[in-house]
């Protein structure tokens, strides 16, 4: 069974990126979930004009253990581990697609950090084009009180049945739009910081501890610039959840959600939640570089032993 998948370097590419998703968004999965009550709190889940519900992240942590339990911290990983599998792998298959076409095209093997961001950012938009859909309900099921989804697929089944199928794609457009610049940034800043770490004598590699901080620094530079239409995204997704409020608008787009957040909030507004999405961030793409590379050369390894034992 195993030496099929490990047969091809895409498939090796592709197994490696999806076991890195899972491990690094369930090691943040409460502080996953702490971000997404920020950015959609007072639009549909709370009356306008009451206090803010969460403040701060060990506060909304606390107030999540109190009235849900631990499992609350965990509340829609399962719908965003389902999605993040098939994301990560689909992101770093594509990125490695689109590097090898771009060294093969060009006259040196090292990609600049412009080629880097391109391609981060057409990997980014691919993979989040095909699994957008779970994306959508994972956010649903996250700011969910009521137990109206009680899964996935029979979340998609309500939401497609109530609100049509257009639904399952609403906030693609800034999605994408924010997608692109996150994960191009995070590639570039990332493979740049690790051409220029220093070397271990012994095996020619960066030290995990200097590729974790590259990471650190690649995440936190890519949420930088995408955040305020990743709040767009969430508000768009979550507008119709729950309870509707008379004077709580109903955007019509990426466009007019994004001003009207700037007259509701300030732009304050569009970076609700961003603290707590900073330290989601440092260790998740940290995370999943390290392991990302790690499961490349173990995948790699394994597939060498197989060969010298059939050879044998």
């Amino acid at each position: 069974v195993v030496e099929p998948l490990l047969r091809t370097h895409a498939a090796r590419v592709l197994i490696a990126g999806g076991v890195a998703g899972l491990v690094s968004r369930t090691v943040v999965a409460p502080l996953e979930r702490t971000k997404i009550l920020f950015q959609v709190q007072g639009l549909s889940v709370s009356p306008p004009g009451q206090p803010l519900r969460y403040r701060s992240v060990a506060q909304s942590l606390r107030a999540i253990l109190e009235k849900e339990g631990l499992r609350g911290w965990f509340k829609g990983n399962g719908a965003n581990c389902v999605r993040i599998i098939p994301m990560s792998a689909l992101q770093f298959y594509a990125f490695d697609v689109l590097t090898q076409q771009i060294t093969e095209s060009g006259s040196s093997s090292a990609l600049t950090p412009l080629q880097r961001l391109w391609a981060g950012a057409l990997a980014g938009a691919f993979a989040q084009t095909i699994t957008y859909p779970l994306d959508f309900m994972r956010a649903r099921l996250t700011v969910d009180m009521s137990g109206r989804y009680s899964g996935i697929l029979s979340g998609m089944a309500v939401v497609v049945r109530q609100e049509g199928v257009r639904s399952l794609y609403r906030g693609l457009v800034p999605s994408l739009v924010g997608i692109m610049p996150y994960v191009g940034v995070d590639f570039m800043v990332y493979g740049t910081l690790r051409e220029w770490l220093p070397r271990d004598a012994a095996t020619g590699e960066p030290g995990t501890g200097a590729k974790l901080m590259a990471g650190a620094v690649a995440g936190a530079a890519g949420q930088t610039v995408a955040y305020p239409l990743d709040t767009v995204r969430r508000q768009l997704q979550v507008q119709d959840v729950k309870v509707k409020y008379p004077d709580v608008p109903k955007y019509r787009g990426l466009v007019d959600c994004f001003f009207g957040i700037v007259r509701r909030d300030g732009m304050r507004g569009l970076y609700r939640g961003i603290w707590p999405n900073y330290l989601k961030v440092a260790p998740s793409i940290s995370i999943q570089f390290v392991i990302f590379e790690h499961m490349c050369k173990s995948l790699a390894a394994t597939r060498e032993r197989i060969d010298e034992r059939r050879a044998a």
